[in-house]
């Protein structure tokens, strides 16, 4: 028995030592393991945003030691060749920030992680669902957290309008016809007949001419009962285009600009008289005051549709890469980063307006300093205008958008650009096979 006792206490001994050796080993590998180390690429580049992104980033990883987050800065006209490129090489960032379209695109390509699993009820409840909708797949995965929102508005020279003795609804919503009857009013024209004051500049990339479609109860694109996507562009979407494509080649108060354009040579414009009115988003404010410097006397003005009355919201969202070694703990950082303080500090930053109701209740997006509470009285009317089709975003720019180009640079009429529009947009997507 004593024999056996020593056989045990050795064996103890050596399950001791092995024990330490195994605990010294794990310390040993979580000492050098070091944090995880996030990489998050985001196109925010008003200077305010800027630093507003930096400080909330810097107050996450003072917090959180074991998890460290890396900002890379994209452009907006850069960031989704940068994406693209980075997943198919496998060496994408953990977290993106982009167009809530563009999440979902690339959940539909299985680049974006789904977030249900993560979600939490208050999160879910505290954001519209038409902006879910905006990132979610017909099968119900989310593939982003929406957190900004906009409205698209007029900006109008108040000094021009009084000149030309145009008097602004109280409520800022004016319908279709004065939009055109203002414009002309406020266009000027030289001896010679050289326009020098255009009434309205609404570039194509800014899509109020797809706010008229839908404010007009119009539809371009339809999607079949069998899941298909097929160009159908119906009566109400023709008379909206045409209404667009007539204060160019009608009624000539709108350049041909409005098929390219330089963002501040736009302001400088308006600056300069050169439009007497813009169409843009709410966020253009802050260039408005920073380049205005206070002399020009500026307003805004919300176009009302015949049938309905819609906004471009042009939301944005952040995601996970799919393919992230560390996506729970990516997930705990876009938490943070859209929760209600933080996506108030970035909207207000960026003159935009947050997604979450309890971050709109905030009195600073209420007030009339600059114009927030007029910007965001027109927050109900708000929806994306993009249809929510995989590929969309290269429907659009590579085969519809160059048709009405070719009007507004009077090559060609509208109805045959619709036609042409019709039957080279189905090829494209059926190319796509989205037919």
């Amino acid at each position: 028995m004593k024999k056996n006792f020593k056989r045990g206490e050795v064996a103890v001994k050596q399950l001791a030592v092995v024990g330490a050796l195994l605990v010294l080993m794990i310390f040993g590998l979580v000492a050098t393991a070091g944090p995880v180390e996030l990489k998050f690429v985001t196109p925010a580049w008003q200077p305010d945003t800027v630093k507003a992104v930096k400080a909330i980033v810097a107050d996450w990883n003072k917090a959180h030691p074991d998890i460290q987050v890396k900002i890379i800065w994209q452009a907006w006209e850069n960031l989704d060749d940068y994406l693209l490129t980075s997943f198919q090489g496998g060496q994408a960032p953990d977290i993106f920030h982009e167009d809530s379209v563009m999440c979902y695109e690339y959940g539909h390509m299985g680049y974006a992680a789904p977030l249900n699993n993560y979600l939490s009820k208050e999160t879910l409840n505290d954001i519209p669902q038409k902006y879910w909708d905006g990132v979610s797949d017909s099968d119900g995965s989310i593939y982003g957290i929406p957190f900004l929102q906009e409205t698209q508005v007029i900006f109008y020279n108040k000094a021009l309008f009084a000149e030309a003795g145009i008097d602004v609804p109280e409520d800022g919503m004016i319908t279709w016809d004065q939009l055109r009857e203002f414009a002309k009013k406020l266009t000027k024209r030289d001896a010679n007949g050289n326009v020098t004051t255009w009434g309205l500049l609404a570039p194509l990339e800014q899509r109020l001419w797809w706010c008229l479609v839908r404010e007009n109860d119009g539809h371009v694109l339809k999607q079949h009962d069998d899941g298909t996507w097929h160009v159908e562009i119906d009566d109400n979407a023709k008379q909206a285009i045409q209404f667009y494509t007539d204060l160019v080649t009608v009624d000539k108060v709108m350049p041909q600009d409005v098929v390219s354009y330089d963002f501040m040579n736009l302001l400088q414009g308006f600056l300069n008289e050169k439009y007497a009115m813009i169409s843009f988003g709410c966020w253009v404010r802050s260039w408005i005051k920073r380049l205005g410097r206070g002399k020009i006397d500026w307003g805004m003005l919300e176009v009302k549709g015949p049938k309905q009355t819609v906004t471009a919201a042009d939301p944005q969202a952040v995601a996970v890469y799919a393919k992230s070694p560390h996506k729970a703990e990516a997930f705990q950082f876009i938490q943070y980063f859209t929760n209600t303080e933080n996506s108030a500090r970035i909207a207000h930053a960026d003159w935009l307006f947050p997604v979450r109701k309890s971050a709109l209740q905030l009195p600073e997006f209420q007030t009339e300093e600059d114009q927030w509470n007029v910007a965001y009285q027109w927050l109900p009317y708000a929806q994306d205008v993009k249809a929510h089709m995989f590929g969309f975003l290269s429907w659009e720019w590579q085969s519809f958008v160059p048709q009405l180009e070719l009007v507004i640079l009077g090559k060609e009429d509208l109805e045959t650009a619709l036609k042409d529009a019709t039957i080279q947009g189905n090829q494209f997507l059926k190319r796509m096979g989205l037919q």
